[in-house]
């Protein structure tokens, strides 16, 4: 035989056999996915470019009340989020594979359909916001601003004047309802020109949540603290207000939960001391860190509440205070210290896991520090509350979270029903649940605020994870490091590896990193059971059976199979400790 036959005979039986690589489809297919790679690129940079551009205005209004132009950032980009490029994302996004990669571009899709919401809803937001604060309400002769109605009520001690200043501010509220009525319809609109199949899938995609699993636990919340509710209400209705709970209207809540106690012991100027103190036992100084900047500066002009920015994640982060007084205001400083130690610790290269995506571990972290003021231990020694007067403040600040725990679930239960029942009232339906939620029946008065106490999107499904999310926190940092945890350098290097993944966890991986089983709501209901002496505990046999199927996409709730229970909210154990780990609260 020629020796090239040989050669000849395997070349022909491998262009018959041998394989061919892939198909055209295949070809097309990597193709595209490329060209939309390159493409998600280029708008994530200029997402992250305007970002840090707005964040950079919004700094000096904050801080020095300086006119800024936030709105003439958008000049030159106003076909960046635009549906087109929104679809874009979300094909890459079906096209892709990696769970991390799927995670970081649901978190630019998320952001880019909320900049398009944003600026479609411009002219109603506007109109809402300037008619609110042009609103007033005139209660003996004098006139009142409406947007100061809940600092008044608080602050008055006639139960007739509360009643009568609600009832004067009812009619500010009925003008506000239309624009906000039009808002809703709007906002209807236009998630559904988004490729949503409804309001509730885009707010499933928002929040990262399965929200017919936290309606079912919302459900079970109210259920399980309805008993121990009542009777706490009563004491604190009875001690503050001298009336029985079943006499209180919605008129004299915020009176009920005005802080007292301990005021006197959180003097103008020490909330930053105290907040510096916290830290270097945890052997962090925020004074040695070059990507952190504080003002603090008490000058004319400066918005009086804190605010932590994220500038540029990790390099320029910001935080703004002027000095007050009060526990509310120490509070708050904490908060934001939270807020600052997520983003100024966090190692996460891509802007879509570091800056972008559900807020709801950030709030844990900022939650986790403004519930020092609500610890026994933080409070004598930060401030010198002990005793009596210590044991009044915990049962009304306990009490009050109860109450915010509650309203939270009311909240997101009635927008869950007002979106999936086009024939109910919407009026009769918050007469419905919330009376049910706040054990107070419900006036005309009180129906009337059925706009103006719906929330954006279901964002109590963020507050329910963080709330619970940070009395876990709590609660393993504890058990590791002692009751005073925040003295001991190890809860700081503990802490900090999990802010050094900035958002690329979920809130149920933290959980898990922690030595949780998953985010479990016990943990902070036995913390406010203990402090007000009534027991609270879900019971969650046989919900198993009521829980929706998880919603396709939503890894945090699909990524792996979720046990038997509540997905990411499983039962607490009787008897729980700490998981021992190599290296080493609630939403207000």
């Amino acid at each position: 035989m020629h020796p090239r036959i040989p050669l000849l005979l395997a070349v022909a039986f491998c262009i018959s056999a041998c394989p061919k690589g892939p198909p055209a489809d295949a070809r097309r297919a990597l193709s595209e996915q490329q060209q939309l790679a390159a493409d998600v690129k280029d708008l994530s940079t200029q997402a992250e470019a305007l970002l840090e551009a707005q964040h950079r205005l919004v700094w000096v209004f904050w801080t020095e009340g300086r006119h800024v132009d936030v709105a003439g950032t958008y000049v030159g980009k106003e076909t960046l989020f635009s549906i087109e490029n929104i679809r874009k994302i979300d094909r890459l996004r079906q096209l892709t594979q990696d769970p991390r990669e799927v995670r970081a571009l649901t978190a630019l899709h998320s952001h880019f359909a909320g900049e398009y919401l944003s600026r479609a809803l411009a002219e109603f937001n506007d109109a809402a916001a300037n008619l609110e604060a042009s609103l007033t309400f005139t209660v003996e002769g004098k006139e009142l601003r409406y947007r100061n109605l809940e600092k008044l009520l608080a602050n008055e001690r006639s139960v007739t004047k509360r009643r009568a200043m609600y009832a004067a501010a009812t009619p500010a509220i009925e003008r506000l309802n239309q624009t906000l009525r039009r808002r809703e319809e709007r906002a209807e609109e236009l998630v559904r020109e988004l490729g949503f199949a409804s309001y509730e899938a885009f707010g499933s995609e928002l929040r990262q949540a399965d929200l017919g699993r936290l309606s079912v636990l919302a459900e079970e919340i109210l259920e399980a603290t309805q008993g121990p509710y009542r009777v706490v209400m009563e004491r604190l209705s009875q001690r503050e207000l001298g009336m029985p709970f079943k006499d209180i209207t919605r008129a004299d809540m915020p009176r009920l939960f005005r802080s007292r106690e301990v005021e006197d012991a959180f003097p103008k100027g020490e909330s930053l001391l105290k907040a510096h103190g916290t830290l270097s036992g945890m052997g962090i100084d925020l004074s040695e860190m070059p990507n952190v900047k504080i003002d603090s500066r008490d000058i004319q002009g400066k918005n009086s509440r804190p605010l932590a920015l994220a500038v540029r994640v990790p390099d320029d982060v910001r935080l703004s205070f002027k000095p007050g007084t009060g526990v509310l205001h120490q509070g708050r400083v904490l908060h934001e210290f939270g807020h600052v130690l997520h983003v100024a610790f966090t190692k996460e290269p891509r802007f879509e896991l570091s800056r972008l995506g559900n807020p709801t571990v950030g709030k844990a972290y900022s939650a986790l520090f403004a519930d020092l003021v609500e610890d026994p231990v933080w409070l004598e020694e930060h401030a010198g509350v002990a005793g009596e007067q210590r044991a009044k403040y915990l049962a009304a600040s306990s009490a009050h979270k109860l109450y915010l725990i509650r309203h939270a679930a009311g909240r997101l239960l009635y927008q869950l029903e007002l979106h999936r029942r086009a024939d109910a009232d919407p009026q009769e339906l918050y007469r419905e649940i919330m009376s049910r939620t706040d054990d107070i029946p419900m006036t005309n008065e009180d129906v009337v605020r059925y706009l103006v106490d719906q929330e954006d999107f279901f964002q109590s499904a963020d507050n329910f994870r963080a709330w619970f999310l940070a009395g876990q926190l709590q609660a393993q940092l504890k058990a590791r490091f002692g009751p005073a945890w925040w003295r001991s350098p190890q809860s700081g290097a503990f802490l900090k590896e999990l802010w050094a993944r900035g958002n690329a966890l979920s809130a149920r991986e933290v959980a898990e990193a922690i030595g949780e089983k998953g985010i479990e709501p016990d943990v902070l209901l036995l913390r406010l059971g203990t402090t007000l002496q009534v027991p609270m505990k879900l019971n969650l046999e046989g919900v198993e059976d009521a829980i929706l199927p998880a919603a396709p996409g939503l890894e945090d709730f699909t990524q792996p199979p979720p046990p038997p229970g509540l997905e990411e909210f499983t039962p607490q154990p009787e008897q729980k400790g700490p998981v021992p780990q190599s290296g080493s609260g609630d939403g207000r």
